[in-house]
């Protein structure tokens, strides 16, 4: 019938435009490899600091924050909204805007899985603690690569670029661009250890969830510089956030070979063209194909280490999984 044959129609153009899409096909690869169930309750995605949920309305030239992400939770089932909030504002006002944007999004007393990504898992926990809505009702908390216990890039930033004489004037320029002052002081270890972590405890009936992840930059690496003044004051981190600061409530687990902005899927979103176009886009830890920079490099050539056995290949990270993974876990849970 005439219903049919539109659905037909529909359904080939959509995989027509999804040829060749690597958030599509990422998909189909994950579920070839293992079953992953949806989560029970609806997922909300809560981006990082200077984020966004999608730029752009042409399918062809969007860019997504969580790449893939969602298309990949949609493919197993799972209910997501992608939250969108002042990139530059601080905690307390994102975490505002997210409260109105859920409540605008999803039924009244629905119960709610958050995914939060940096700053976001910060947003997140600030309206757990200090912003209940009886429109709805927080079940979960997972965070990926947040800075629980704060930066010291931040501080480094702070303390040794800007100073405590130029602070005024700094806080000044930044307002002149639109970051408010909140956003940087709220990412500092002072803030978040003697302020926000005391007056911000986790919340009886709800899950607290968190993943760090680690690298080690090449040397065009965007976060070369960032990734060793965090390693000299707290060890292995992804570029920005130290696994140590990343870890709050149930610790799952480190996540190898990934930085700040892998979280995201922009390994893949980003991969091509940062490794042709590196003294533009801020160099690279991943080739053409999106693999690890080395991922698939052995040392056995080299006679001065004594060793000529095959090293073992580090895992390769795999941002979908990573949300897929997420997902099932939140579903044994009961969430």
């Amino acid at each position: 019938d005439v219903n049919r044959d539109r659905k037909s129609d529909r359904k080939e153009k959509e995989d027509k435009e999804a040829k060749g899409d690597p958030r599509k096909e990422a998909v189909e690869e994950n579920q070839g490899l293992k079953t992953f169930r949806p989560a029970r309750l609806p997922i909300v995605l809560c981006h990082g600091f200077s984020g966004f949920d999608s730029l752009g309305t042409n399918p062809d030239f969007r860019f997504d924050y969580w790449y893939g992400v969602r298309e990949a939770l949609d493919e197993i089932g799972a209910c997501v909204h992608t939250a969108r909030v002042p990139p530059f504002s601080g905690i307390q006002n994102r975490a505002e805007a997210l409260r109105n944007f859920i409540e605008r999004t999803v039924p009244h007393g629905a119960e709610l899985n958050l995914i939060g990504h940096s700053m976001g898992g910060l947003d997140c926990r600030y309206l757990i603690a200090h912003l209940q809505s009886p429109h709805f009702k927080v079940r979960s908390l997972t965070t990926l690569g947040t800075p629980h216990r704060g930066s010291p890039f931040a501080d480094y930033v702070m303390s040794d670029i800007v100073g405590r004489t130029r602070l005024e004037a700094f806080w000044t320029l930044l307002e002149l661009v639109g970051i408010k002052r909140g956003a940087a002081e709220n990412l500092t270890t002072y803030y978040l250890n003697n302020e926000f972590n005391p007056n911000t405890p986790n919340q009886p009936g709800v899950s607290y969830f968190s993943y760090g992840a680690s690298i080690q930059p090449g040397f065009f690496s965007r976060f070369r510089f960032s990734w060793q003044v965090i390693m000299d004051r707290e060890g292995p981190n992804d570029g920005l956030v130290s696994v140590k600061s990343a870890q709050w409530g149930e610790y799952i687990r480190t996540i190898p070979n990934a930085d700040h902005m892998d979280l995201m899927n922009w390994v893949n979103a980003l991969a091509w063209s940062r490794a042709r176009f590196p003294w533009i886009l801020g160099g690279s830890s991943h080739d053409p194909e999106g693999r690890p920079k080395g991922a698939f490099e052995t040392d056995n050539d080299d006679e001065s280490d004594g060793d000529s056995s095959p090293q073992e290949e580090p895992a390769l990270f795999n941002a979908i999984e990573l949300y897929l993974e997420i997902s099932d876990m939140l579903h044994e849970h009961g969430l």
